[in-house]
C-alpha cells in the first residue's frame, strides 16, 4: 500500500489536511468476536469457564437479545474479556466503534479502566451508550433483578 498522497494544488492541500483524516486500526490484539455485529451492538461478558458463556448463560443471553431487544446474535458482537486480559476499553471501542455496548457483569475490570458504573446504569461513553449489567447467572435466579435489567433495556432500546 503506498501511504506517499501527493496533493499538488494550492488551493487545496489547506482543506484537505482539515478534513482528511486517517484512522488507523490497531491489530495487535485480533478479537474474534461471536456474532457479526450488523446493529454495532457490543455485548462484553467476562466467563472462565468457556469461550464465550457457559450454555446456560448463552441461553439466556440469546434471549434477552432475540425477544428482549428485538435483534439477532448477528447483530451483536459477544466478546469474552478473559481471552484478552490486556485489552483496554480504549482499544476495544476503537476496534468494534459500536453504538450501544452492554457489559455483563467485569465489574472488576470496569473499575481497572476507570470506568466504574453504577448497575443497570447507562452511560454515554466515547460515542456510544453503555449499560452495566450483572452477570448473567445472576438474572438466572434473582427476579428483582431480571426486572430491574428489563427496564434498563427498555430505557436504552426502545425509548
Amino acid at each position: 500500500m503506498n501511504n506517499d498522497l501527493q496533493i499538488a494544488d494550492d488551493f487545496i492541500l489547506p482543506l484537505f489536511n482539515e478534513i482528511f483524516v486517517v484512522k488507523e486500526r490497531d491489530f495487535s490484539i485480533e478479537y474474534q468476536p461471536l456474532g457479526s455485529g450488523l446493529q454495532k451492538l457490543l455485548l462484553i461478558v467476562d466467563s472462565a469457564q468457556a469461550d464465550f458463556l457457559p450454555e446456560t448463560e448463552m441461553q439466556l443471553l440469546q434471549t434477552i437479545v432475540d425477544k428482549g431487544l428485538r435483534k439477532t446474535m448477528n447483530d451483536a458482537w459477544v466478546v469474552n474479556i478473559q481471552k484478552f486480559p490486556q485489552a483496554s476499553l480504549e482499544r476495544i471501542w476503537e476496534y468494534f466503534e459500536p453504538n450501544q455496548v452492554i457489559v455483563w457483569g467485569c465489574q472488576a475490570w470496569m473499575k481497572s479502566q476507570q470506568a466504574p458504573i453504577e448497575i443497570h446504569k447507562q452511560v454515554y461513553l466515547n460515542g456510544a451508550e453503555l449499560l452495566q449489567a450483572n452477570t448473567l447467572s445472576a438474572y438466572l435466579t434473582d427476579a428483582p433483578s431480571k426486572a430491574k435489567l428489563w427496564a434498563a433495556l427498555q430505557r436504552m432500546f426502545f425509548n
